[in-house]
């Protein structure tokens, strides 16, 4: 039995492949994809992963809880993975046939899972609902990348469902009961994301919205309230929040709007409180009254393309902060010479 599922799942993944070529027409010819583009996986629809935190208030990782959520989100990890590397070796490759092969590889694979309607379906849990819209942003921002390469039949597939898996996230948050913490803040990315990427004026309107949220949300001392009340996590909820508004901004300044000024410069509160954390621990741990998590992970993104903004704001002593992830579409570095052309 097992076998024969395995063997359903392989005979779909090259069925959505095939389907995927044939969408990608010029001229009335398919355009081949690159033999080393691995065959599209089954899209997965629903989720079910459970929370993986020991306490109520999320301080306190339980591992094998973990364990099993990784598990579960893995398909959908290796999907982002493979999409956002090749949007990101679309741009980076110097030769016009070594860009087409990424692209058209990528595409290929968000056209078959939008023709699947993946992440569309029943999300069991608070944490699938956090990962669907977490998902979306790096989706949204790897297709950011892709949309040039595109073409009008694979657009007219990937941009509706980009729209409405948006509004499927988004209608997580109408629930009064469900917390517009830092996960509010990275719906705002994939929003953003999506009302560029798909010229939709309706969701760029809502991510402005989700901007100047955060921006209330960010205190004179630079702390988000929700976030210090994380315990021993609080840094670590800090770092996790200034990853995603940053690169909102960015994407903000690409429409022309300074969505870093808003609420007297509070993003820029925001990371210099994140700085000082990240180089003196003990700043939070007297904020919040407890010992902080060690190590801090420093996350990815934000750091790089706050100091390619704003170089005169930053100290001479940095964190390290990694370039890219699948939640920010691959290499933020990418991303900004993509903003900025």
């Amino acid at each position: 039995m097992a076998h024969s599922l395995q063997s359903a799942a392989r005979i779909g993944a090259r069925f959505l492949t095939t389907i995927a070529v044939l969408l990608a027409l010029a001229g009335g010819a398919p355009r081949a994809l690159a033999a080393d583009c691995p065959d599209v996986p089954p899209p997965v629809v629903s989720l079910d992963v459970p929370r993986y935190y020991a306490d109520e208030a999320g301080t306190i990782v339980d591992p094998a809880l973990y364990a099993q959520h990784q598990a579960a989100v893995e398909p959908l990890t290796e999907f982002l993975r493979q999409v956002v590397s090749d949007a990101d070796h679309a741009w980076t490759r110097t030769s016009p046939k070594g860009q087409a092969a990424a692209s058209e590889c990528a595409l290929a694979w968000l056209t078959a899972w939008a023709s699947g309607s993946a992440w569309l379906g029943t999300m069991s849990t608070k944490q699938a609902e956090y990962q669907r819209k977490w998902d979306l942003a790096g989706a949204a921002l790897a297709y950011l990348k892709l949309r040039r390469f595109a073409l009008i039949e694979q657009q007219k597939i990937i941009d509706p469902w980009l729209q409405q898996w948006a509004d499927t996230a988004r209608m997580f948050f109408d629930d009064p009961e469900h917390k517009r913490n830092n996960h509010w803040y990275w719906l705002g990315l994939g929003v953003a994301a999506v009302g560029l990427a798909t010229e939709s004026p309706r969701h760029w309107d809502m991510a402005r919205g989700i901007m100047q949220d955060a921006a209330r949300d960010i205190r004179a001392d630079g702390t988000l309230p929700e976030e210090m009340a994380r315990g021993q996590r609080a840094l670590y909820y800090h770092v996790f929040s200034v990853m995603p508004l940053v690169i909102l901004a960015e994407l903000g300044a690409a429409r022309g709007e300074d969505w870093y000024g808003l609420g007297d410069g509070s993003l820029h509160r925001l990371v210099s409180a994140t700085i000082t954390g990240l180089n003196d621990p003990t700043t939070f741990e007297a904020l919040a009254g407890i010992k902080q998590e060690r190590p801090i992970n420093t996350r990815a993104g934000w750091l790089q393309a706050y100091i390619r903004r704003f170089p005169q704001r930053v100290r001479a002593t940095l964190p390290v902060v990694a370039d890219g992830h699948r939640w920010l579409g691959g290499q933020v570095g990418i991303l900004l010479d993509v903003l900025r052309r």
